[in-house]
């Protein structure tokens, strides 16, 4: 989201914290049980971001003990360590902290977050669908310039300025005519480094063509 929060792990760890309260004295039980619940979480979640917006978000075919990139053994038993240890020590102090807001602003501030969570859940939600589109369409005009203009491809991966510098009439046209992704849509493509777009095959070689262009007078 464009805010702080990261729904994955906030709803990940609300599971822990209210569905296993049975085992919050128990470390050995609450660490598979969270692993467990953590992992299906991810699953799931990676399987309707890919069914839903075309693409995946985070890879893990190169960690030992992988189902379809999605979730992975060692990921797991980490998220299983941050789930334990943020039941026995993190969420009692911000529990405290909950309860003093609760006495002195009562409902408003939960009401008040979530309309801030709803509307940036819902402008998250637009930015993907029309990322998509955008994405695809300046990936075309990527892979079109590489053949034009590039007769090594190690070359113009790797000198943008030079290429600019040579082209400028025809870098400008492009930087007019391709669509602009907003800062949300930048940074997703900035952050997410494992990020795969169906049809674009490198979303970071994509991500540094658009910077270039951005900037580009």
């Amino acid at each position: 989201l464009v805010g702080p929060i990261t729904p994955i792990y906030g709803f990940g760890i609300l599971g822990v914290v209210y569905l296993l309260r049975p085992l919050h004295e128990q470390v050995i039980p609450l660490f598979f049980a969270a692993a467990l619940l953590v992992t299906v979480l991810e699953y799931v979640t990676s399987y309707l971001l890919e069914r839903f917006f075309h693409a995946s978000w985070w890879d893990y075919k190169e960690v030992p003990l992988n189902i379809n990139g999605r979730v992975a053994l060692p990921i797991s038993l980490f998220w299983g360590v941050c789930c334990v240890l943020i039941v026995r020590f993190v969420h009692p102090q911000m529990l405290e902290i909950v309860q003093t807001l609760s006495a002195r602003v009562g409902f408003l501030l939960p009401v008040f977050l979530l309309m801030v969570l709803s509307f940036d859940m819902g402008y998250t939600l637009a930015n993907l669908v029309a990322f998509q589109k955008a994405v695809q369409q300046v990936n075309q005009a990527f892979e079109q310039h590489k053949k034009e203009l590039a007769e090594n491809i190690e070359q113009y991966k790797n000198d943008w300025q030079g290429r600019f510098a040579a082209f400028p009439e025809e870098w400008r046209a492009l930087k007019q005519n391709l669509p602009r992704l907003n800062f949300h849509q930048r940074r997703l493509l900035k952050n997410f480094q494992k990020l795969e777009i169906n049809q674009i095959k490198s979303s970071q070689e994509l991500s540094r063509f658009i910077e270039a262009i951005r900037k580009k007078k």
